[in-house]
């Protein structure tokens, strides 16, 4: 066995559950968060904002570093066995909020409760790296036949299908974080302050549905003496209320990650020295359904890939959105390290050749419907470009759709749409959390009706590499087979755009999107916070 080990010393405080701290209300950080998370459930948390909120309440065996890797949490040291199967945790001792004990048991009970038929979360699939994982939520096997073991409560045996190169990584995501055991026979136990258990550096203090989220410190916190910031209060505002209050100081925090930037605001942001810009992991595209009538060119890759030729990414990325966005090309950042997008751009005439070929063999009069969600104006600034620059340089009928978020995902998921925007950030830094989400057509990230034997065969083949280089080799040429087919169409990766007051220091935004304000604290003695 190869023992990975952490340097962090044992610290367990045994103060009071979370309540309101005593410091001054003035010291309180305030943000906004726009609307309500999906939930605050780890094993449900799928939308940004529930992310970062479960990522100030809960902690699991592992986290994301000030420096953007993984790094020890709740657990402080790792037996790997020599084939990088079998796992086993040592826990650091550490409580609830409600100074109940952190174990083995509930890291077992809340990741076999996700994958229990019954239990309702899209995030299972995350936990399928582990033995019989897939088939107990499948209901082919009980969940106590999954490779998770607990031989005592400090020790985590977990034992996986294959070799999985970030299985360390994949631990930071909130699915892998343990839930009370008072969860698993409460399904609203996350909506109220007395219901609710935390293990992270926050807990929850108040939740007014469509008006504001507050969490205070946990005192409990095995690393409690490392977090400042008593209370953050995260407020529900439009992006003009929240610019608003920012320049009145009543916020310290605005846009990116949980928020966005008006898109007419941003270029002066920039002149003024006032934008703060950071790298993120996450491509934007367009969505493409597969399975819309044959009659539709849409149904044919040759006719998507001059829809993607004859894209101008830079008028979009430099001109438009203005905030350090690069075209995109491919679906996985370069920074991953794949090799070199296939696609080209730019050939107007062998775009229109592709897209006349096919239009020439059907009658199809009817115009191509691009929708998109309405929450932000950038997505209808960024649909509008598209559609004059198909119309420029097609000569193809556009149709722009703006639907209401809720509504937008439901037919997203139901594939009632022939042209959709959407995105993926990155969960963890690997490529292949980005060509999994189109591997197989029925999964719940896919929604394009697209699948290919030898893209699902190269995926499989590289989780059984050793050979960094080797795997790199077989994700870059299934990236190329999803860039031949275009059953999605690239146009640029993110950038994160936000304003901070300066008294603000040591927030920790990573290339993943999450922000954490752990270490976070004011420079300034009396920061001035609306009450």
């Amino acid at each position: 066995m190869k023992r990975i080990f952490t340097q962090i010393s044992l610290v367990v405080i045994l103060l009071s559950s979370c309540s309101p701290t005593k410091e001054p209300r003035s010291t309180a950080l305030t943000i906004n968060i726009c609307s309500d998370p999906q939930s605050l459930d780890p094993r449900m948390a799928r939308d940004l904002n529930a992310v970062t909120l479960v990522h100030m309440l809960f902690e699991g065996l592992m986290r994301i570093s000030k420096t953007g890797e993984a790094e020890f949490a709740l657990a402080h040291s790792v037996d790997i066995s020599e084939d990088s199967t079998r796992f086993v945790f040592h826990l650091r001792e550490s409580l609830w909020s409600n100074t109940d004990p952190v174990t083995s048991y509930d890291f077992a009970n809340s990741w076999r409760s996700s994958l229990s038929p019954q239990f309702g979360t899209d995030l299972a699939y995350q936990l399928y790296p582990i033995k019989g994982a897939q088939q107990a939520k499948k209901g082919e096997i009980g969940t106590d036949a999954v490779g998770i073991y607990t031989p005592d409560p400090q020790t985590l045996v977990v034992e996986l299908e294959t070799a999985t190169p970030y299985f360390l990584e994949l631990l930071t995501l909130p699915i892998f974080f343990p839930v009370h055991s008072s969860a698993l026979t409460n399904p609203h136990w996350f909506l109220k302050k007395e219901t609710h258990i935390a293990n992270g550096p926050f807990c929850l203090d108040a939740w007014t549905h469509s008006d504001q989220i507050s969490v205070v410190k946990n005192s409990n916190y095995w690393e409690a003496e490392q977090v400042a910031l008593p209370r953050i209060d995260m407020v529900m505002l439009t992006a003009d209320t929240e610019l608003r209050l920012f320049e009145e100081k009543g916020l310290h925090w605005a846009g990116s990650p949980l928020s966005t930037l008006p898109i007419d605001t941003v270029q002066a942001f920039k002149n003024s020295g006032a934008l703060h810009v950071s790298p993120l992991s996450g491509t934007y595209f367009l969505r493409v359904n597969t399975e819309i009538s044959s009659e539709n060119p849409l149904s044919h890759p040759e006719f998507r890939r001059g829809l993607a030729m004859a894209i101008d990414r830079n008028e979009i990325a430099e001109h438009i959105l203005q905030g350090g966005q690069k075209p995109a090309l491919e679906l996985v950042p370069p920074e991953m390290g794949l090799a070199p997008s296939p696609l080209q751009e730019g050939n107007v005439e062998e775009a229109r050749s592709l897209c006349n070929r096919v239009l020439s063999q059907r009658a199809f009069n009817s115009p191509i419907i691009l929708s998109y969600s309405s929450a932000t104006d950038r997505n209808a600034t960024i649909a509008q470009a598209i559609q004059k620059q198909w119309e420029d340089h097609l000569g193809l009928q556009v149709v722009l759709e703006g639907i209401e978020p809720k509504v937008y995902y439901q037919r997203i998921s139901q594939k009632k749409f022939q042209l959709a925007a959407g995105s993926w950030i990155a969960d963890f830094n690997d490529p292949i959390n980005f060509l999994e989400t189109f591997k197989y057509k029925h999964g719940s990230t896919n929604n394009t009706g697209w699948e290919d034997p030898k893209y699902v065969d190269l995926l499989n083949r590289s989780a059984l590499c050793k050979e960094s280089n080797e795997r790199k080799g077989l994700l870059s040429e299934a990236e190329a087979i999803l860039l031949e087919q275009m059953p999605i169409i690239p146009i640029f990766h993110f950038a994160l755009n936000y304003l901070q007051k300066d008294e603000i220091k040591d927030v920790v935004i990573s290339p993943l999107g999450q922000v954490d304000f752990r270490w976070a604290h004011f420079e300034s003695s009396e920061p001035r916070v609306i009450q």
